[in-house]
């Protein structure tokens, strides 16, 4: 089966029967514990791979802009724009998901409602990042009425949005 680490049927699983394993290719697989499994195919519903949107759909809108604060665009990735909507979503009280590295040096996502701490998501990782628990958390801030700006590769966003199953006009994705 042709899978990726987007971490949508770990988020899902109800009995928490999917952990994301690293492989030898160095990323990180989901891997279904069958004990804890109760076969209610939610992880194959949510899943991207298995269920690919039409082209039509995947088609984004395109800007360019740079970010005019060169220390921020010293310390960033594409021009710094990343911080500049994030610091507009923390301003409305909204919460921003991004890559950050852990005491241990692994890239794992973390949300962050302040601006000093988006310093921890400025910059590519150019690393699988382990998302954790992050959609369920983002769902729950969306489902309370949050902004959410939720950052990430393409893979782990098409699996934010096949696990919310629903859109959100208060969601932001990049």
């Amino acid at each position: 089966m042709n899978v990726h680490g987007c971490c949508a049927c770990q988020n899902i699983c109800p009995k928490n029967a999917i952990s994301m394993v690293l492989e030898s290719d160095g990323f990180k697989y989901p891997h279904i514990n069958k004990e804890k499994c109760i076969n209610c195919g939610l992880c194959r519903k949510v899943c991207p791979v298995l269920n690919p949107k039409k082209e039509e759909e995947c088609l984004p809108d395109t800007y360019a802009c740079m970010n005019k604060n060169e220390k921020i665009r010293m310390e960033s990735s594409s021009g710094g724009v990343f911080s500049l909507a994030a610091e507009n979503i923390i301003d409305k009280k909204g919460i921003v998901f991004g890559a950050a590295f852990n005491q241990n040096l692994e890239v794992q996502h973390i949300k962050v409602d302040n601006k000093d701490d988006l310093k921890y998501l400025r910059g590519s990782k150019y690393i699988q990042s382990d998302i954790l628990y992050t959609f369920k958390e983002a769902k729950q801030l969306l489902e309370n009425g949050k902004i959410v700006f939720f950052t990430g590769t393409p893979c782990q966003i098409e699996g934010l949005i096949s696990f919310l199953g629903k859109s959100y006009d208060n969601l932001y994705t990049r």
